[in-house]
């Protein structure tokens, strides 16, 4: 049996897989399970162009986010699970990942919660006690994180290669998935109400994206530059970082650094915080249905959900699980607050397409930022075209 999936821990990937992997074989010992790793981008282009058997190697599990699962189900390769277990259940499965794993429209499930991550605002205590009195307060607002970063930047401008943001993206890109909760906020998205046209284009859009952007502009955040050439938050030369994954193992390795988690300041008139779920699919080229699916039950147990959310830092996608996890640490207990608050991209065919395209906008904007190229005017061009791009998407496949 084969299992693809993305580096749902960086450099520990494999290490964590081949610990997930012994679990599940000691259970199951006359399965032979492999574990493929791509990336998101990979990932993408390879399980839509999947034809032969006779001549490819055909996964048996696959990785996605959740959004995904419509186009799986137009494309054909998913396998119908309630009809391959009609027992199987959502019933302890958190509320906003449940509508993602069935085909739009219908009771039949076609993927199956994993686990997800919920964007955070985290910040060193240390360095912040310098420039703000109130953090908590100061950092409510994205105009109150933009002036505690030109704060820091005055206060840490001496350090070589110090930045006040640390950029979440392993690559230095600007990421559309932390744009969101700018988006949000402000009380929009990517459709209108009844899904018939976009709001891609509009003015309220472009001012979203522009108030992420903007940490890039002003230097705040470094881009275009892979983690491993600048410092980050642990090693002192960053302040702060918006990401979606907990950290909670980061930032508790170096002796001596105190770590604060707050929601992401907000744009509009509250905060909004992006939930990203990671559900399994199993193929329909698999001839391993039934060991897939013994694969699927094990990774929604309790303890195995626990296990692997700490490994991956991560939050468990089932009540039973996420309960006593972010009951585990002081600093996770923010995410009860934060939970309330989360926005899911929906699940449409097209909405994995809307991301590719808009990814490649916010790469164009980088190019443009480090060769002082930028303007807002650029900024609009792009995002009418792609509005444009999005509208004859919504024509040919209604969402």
């Amino acid at each position: 049996m084969i299992l693809w999936v993305m580096p749902d821990s960086g450099a520990k990937t494999m290490e964590d897989y081949a610990t997930l992997v012994a679990l599940f074989k000691q259970e199951y010992p006359s399965v032979d399970l492999t574990v493929r790793v791509f990336t998101r981008n990979v990932l993408w282009r390879r399980i839509f162009t999947l034809k032969d058997p006779a001549t490819e190697e055909m996964p048996d599990l696959i990785q996605i986010p959740h959004y995904w699962t419509a186009l799986i189900v137009k494309a054909g390769i998913a396998e119908n699970l309630s009809q391959l277990d009609p027992g199987l259940s959502l019933t302890d499965c958190l509320l906003p990942l449940k509508e993602n794993c069935y085909q739009p429209g219908t009771k039949d499930m076609y993927s199956y919660p994993w686990w997800f991550d919920l964007s955070a605002l985290h910040y060193r205590a240390d360095h912040l006690k310098f420039v703000s009195s109130n953090p908590e307060e100061d950092l409510k607002t994205w105009q109150g994180l933009l002036s505690v970063c030109e704060a820091l930047r005055e206060q840490f401008g001496n350090i070589p290669g110090y930045y006040p943001m640390q950029n979440s993206d392993w690559r230095g890109s600007l990421s559309m998935r932390s744009a969101l909760s700018c988006m949000w906020s402000r009380g929009l998205n990517f459709f209108t109400e009844d899904r018939a046209a976009t709001l891609v284009g509009s003015k309220e859009f472009k001012e979203a994206l522009r108030d992420y952007i903007n940490l890039a502009l002003k230097e705040y955040m470094p881009i275009l530059r892979e983690r491993g050439s600048l410092g980050t938050i642990v090693s002192g030369k960053a302040s702060m970082m918006i990401s979606r994954k907990q950290g909670i193992s980061t930032f508790s390795a170096r002796r001596g650094v105190r770590v604060s988690t707050l929601p992401v300041p907000a744009t509009g008139e509250k905060s909004a915080a992006y939930l990203s779920g990671m559900n399994l699919f199993i193929s329909t080229f698999s001839q391993h249905k039934k060991d897939a699916l013994k694969f699927i039950k094990f990774c929604a147990r309790p303890d195995i959900q626990l296990r692997y959310a700490n490994m991956i830092e991560a939050f468990p996608a089932f009540e039973e699980a996420f309960e006593p996890f972010i009951s585990s640490a002081p600093r996770l207990q923010v995410y009860k607050d934060i939970l309330p608050t989360a926005h899911i991209l929906p699940n449409m065919v097209i909405m994995g397409t809307v991301m590719e395209i808009l990814k490649r906008v916010l790469a164009k904007c980088a190019t443009q930022i480090v060769e002082h190229r930028f303007t807002q005017a650029s900024l609009d061009r792009e995002l009418d075209m792609t509005a444009k791009e999005i509208e004859f998407l919504l024509s040919i496949y209604k969402g």
